[in-house]
Formats: structure tokens, sequence, C-alpha cells
């Protein structure tokens, strides 16, 4: 009997030993943008590179490797505005666009004028990545590679 009730104080000193202690303090969160030092990040500027995707008609596909451009032509704070232009030469759609960057200073996202929204990240200074998404009868998905030039 001695035993049981020795053990069952040292479980409870135990126990009342760890409960009395404070939670450790909570390290505020830090944002680290991915083009500069700065926050938001400031992508203004023009920005090209590649896409390849699938479309329901021709399935797979890198476009033909035509080119896509983005360029940012204004911004306020995480918001920003700009045009998109797929293709190359005299074959080529442009289609503005808004977005916003996320608070963490990486993500992005940007609905378009004509259908369908790009889901991005900033993934190192002067590289982002966007996945874009549209739905209904000509549903796509596509990823855009893009270098700050």
């Amino acid at each position: 009997m001695k035993i049981a009730v020795t053990v069952l104080l040292l479980i409870l000193a135990v126990i009342t030993c760890g409960c009395t202690s404070s939670a450790p303090a909570a390290t505020p969160a830090t944002t680290t943008p991915a083009i500069s030092g700065s926050f938001p990040p400031d992508l203004t500027g023009t920005w090209q590179g590649t896409t390849t995707g699938y479309e329901p008609v021709t399935g797979f596909t890198d476009y033909g490797n035509s080119t896509m451009t983005m360029t940012v032509t204004e911004q306020k704070g995480r918001i920003f505005a700009g045009t998109f232009v797929f293709g190359s030469g005299n074959n080529t759609e442009t289609i503005a666009f808004s977005g916003v960057i996320g608070r963490d200073g990486k993500t992005l996202t940007i609905p378009e004028q004509s259908e369908g929204y790009c889901f991005g990240e900033i993934v190192a200074p002067g590289e982002i990545e966007l996945i874009y998404v549209a739905d209904g009868s000509r549903y796509t998905s596509s990823i855009d590679t893009l270098k700050k030039v």
C-alpha cells in the first residue's frame, strides 16, 4: 500500500511540475519577400517565360514553344495590374489582369479578364511560377515559368 501511495504522489508531483510552467513565448512571424528586401515585393516590369499545359482538344501541350509575357504596369501595396501576352509575331492574344500578393510576400492570386485564375508563387529573386486553371467547356490547366527581363 505504501508503494502505491508513493507512486501516486510521485505521479502527481510530476504532473503538477509540468503544468505550472508557462508556454514559451511566440516568435513574431516574418516575411521574406523573394524579389527584394521590401514588403510587399515590387512586381512592376516585364516577365517572360514558357507555358506547358493541358487542353481538352489538344491534350498535353507546350503551346508550340510560344512565349508568354506578363507586364505589371501598376502596383499599389499588395495589389497589382497589367496584361498577359500569349504567342509570338502576329499571332498574339492580350489579356488584362489584376492580382494580389499574399501576406507571406510570395503567393499570388490573379483573376484574368476573359476567364480563369492564376495561383502563383515567387520562387526566387526574379522568378515566378503561375498555375492557371479555367473550368467549363473550355477547361484547361497550365504551368507558366516566368523570369523578370
